[in-house]
């Protein structure tokens, strides 16, 4: 196989792993992935296309556009669990509103 084409597929690998991650809501792996996909991309020679034949430009788009899908849904699947996240943090905790902790509170009968 051709060496960019190689890495390319090791790219769309990742980008799949990272899209299932985010499904299953593994945010470390996700992060895990991710740093993995960054790495391999820093790898690859700014001339890739140069370096692909005619045959092999279409298996690379095709790799690409499937890297593409996926970051589209895991950019759907963080954006909702920054919505998720934002309405737990608006909601605040039970005895942080200022009130004193139950057992704090006076007995009406005490003194």
């Amino acid at each position: 196989m051709n060496p960019a084409l190689g890495a390319l597929e090791q790219l769309r690998s990742l980008s799949q792993a990272m899209l299932d991650a985010a499904r299953d809501s593994d945010w470390q792996s996700l992060l895990d992935h991710e740093a993995q996909r960054r790495a391999l991309v820093e790898t690859l020679p700014a001339d890739l296309a140069c370096r692909l034949t005619a045959a092999a430009e279409d298996e690379a788009r095709a790799l690409i556009e499937t890297c593409q899908r996926c970051d589209a849904g895991i950019r759907a699947l963080v954006a909702r669990r920054q919505c998720e996240l934002r309405v737990v943090l608006r909601q605040p905790a039970a005895g942080m509103r200022g009130d004193p902790a139950p057992a704090a509170r006076q007995r009406p009968d005490a003194g």
